[in-house]
């Protein structure tokens, strides 16, 4: 979600969403172990240049200097999908029931946007959630449960693991977007959340290293598994007291650590100031500076299309404006950025839409042209968990009582078929 320039508070589309109790437990047996395994530390070398020789010797020619090897030429890893919102839902009620505010992504979910010709998914979920305890093991405290204590789901990495196993069944590649926090997350676990209190990236609460910290702990358990192509260190951070360079610095420490353990996954980086297409070169001035040497930075930008640009739509009912070529010219300030820094292969829209209504489609198709002309890959914003939810922005069809799709295809997913 973003915000425009005059923010009206912290209210964000995460508080809009209505996380309810129901169905029933879903199980699963066979998770794996942790997947992946941190690196080791390299021995340390020492030099050692002898004692000086009476003779002074004849110095050998210099050899011609052997370049370094280039990195690997980058191709986008995924192209059109959607963005599945259930392990981020209500992320202020910790640590969150299961099937209530973390409701378990029916399979259905994952066949319908594969038969779309969808080819990824935007996994979200809350830092809080996987890892309560700053610099502590992941699955830490298990979800709260209605009646299910032994639902191997509660632990929030068995449900990750659950959704990456779903989505390689049905060919669907995964970004893990598991720190969707905005720059800032509750502290204070102490087995319990009593005493919780709210704090920044970048504060004494919050240090640079433990976000370091938990990027990498999320390779080691994620990483190598098959669905997983990218890792997003953080969705829409904003407003911090460390700002843009500090936002830069977050992400420059989070990469070079997890290069240390992984050379192949994917690292997604969002634009300080809520990813804001339209706002991209202003907030980011030094954001392109940052370094990977693996060579696979993808740039993620987000962007909406109601008068304030956070993709609220006053609850669903405002009414689309009459330029139909509003989203293009919010979105041109992040394609000049790419090319102006040589990052034309490596764009990404992490969040778009509208509301499923014939007045704003216009605008959203010829969003979704100008994305596609500028070669950037596209995920549509949102899958909902479960039936027939009436958020504005639901990708889902309506299903009956059984969940059997009885419903047209959303606009915005007939788009991204073409």
């Amino acid at each position: 979600m973003m915000r425009s320039p005059v923010d009206q508070g912290p209210v964000g589309r995460r508080e809009l969403l209505r996380w309810i109790a129901a169905g029933s437990a879903v199980f699963v047996s066979g998770c794996g172990g942790d997947g992946g395994s941190s690196g080791s530390a390299s021995a340390a070398v020492d030099v050692v240049t002898g004692s000086a020789s009476a003779r002074r010797p004849i110095p050998a020619p210099s050899p011609t200097p052997t370049p370094a090897p280039a990195a690997a030429a980058f191709t986008m890893p995924f192209r059109s999908g959607v963005s599945f919102s259930t392990i981020e839902g209500a992320a202020d009620s910790l640590p969150g029931h299961l099937n209530g505010e973390v409701f378990v992504t029916p399979t259905s979910h994952f066949a319908y946007y594969a038969g779309k010709g969808m080819d990824h998914i935007r996994l979200e979920g809350s830092w809080e959630r996987l890892q309560p305890r700053l610099n502590g093991q992941l699955g830490e405290q298990l979800f709260d449960h209605y009646g299910d204590p032994n639902n191997p789901l509660r632990n929030p990495v068995w449900l990750v693991k659950h959704y990456l196993d779903q989505a390689h069944a049905h060919g669907l590649k995964v970004i893990l977007d598991l720190c969707h926090n905005y720059g800032e997350r509750w502290v204070g676990y102490d087995g319990s959340w009593g005493r919780k209190s709210k704090a920044q990236l970048g504060s004494n609460a919050v240090p640079i290293s433990a976000f370091v910290d938990y990027c990498v702990k999320q390779v080691q358990a994620f990483g190598n598994h098959p669905a997983v192509v990218a890792i997003e260190l953080m969705n829409e951070p904003h407003d911090l007291a460390i700002g843009e360079n500090g936002w830069r610095d977050a992400c420059q420490q989070a990469i070079t650590a997890i290069r240390k353990i992984d050379s192949r996954i994917a690292i997604v980086i969002d634009g300080y100031g809520w990813a804001s297409a339209e706002y991209w070169a202003e907030r980011n001035p030094t954001l392109h500076r940052l370094s990977d040497p693996a060579n696979r930075i993808i740039w993620s930008a987000h962007q909406y299309f109601d008068s304030s640009s956070a993709g609220i739509y006053n609850g669903g009912s405002e009414r689309a404006p009459g330029d139909a070529q509003l989203g293009v010219k919010r979105l041109a300030p992040f394609i000049r950025w790419l090319k102006t820094h040589g990052f034309e292969d490596r764009g990404h829209i992490g969040e778009f839409g509208a509301p499923d209504r014939a007045e704003w489609q216009p605008i959203v198709e010829a969003f979704v042209a100008s994305g596609r002309a500028a070669k950037l890959a596209l995920t549509a914003h949102q899958d909902v968990p479960y039936l027939n939810d009436p958020y504005t922005m639901n990708l889902f069809p309506a299903t009956d009582a059984k969940g059997v799709i009885t419903g047209g295809d959303r606009a915005a997913v007939r788009l991204l078929q073409r």
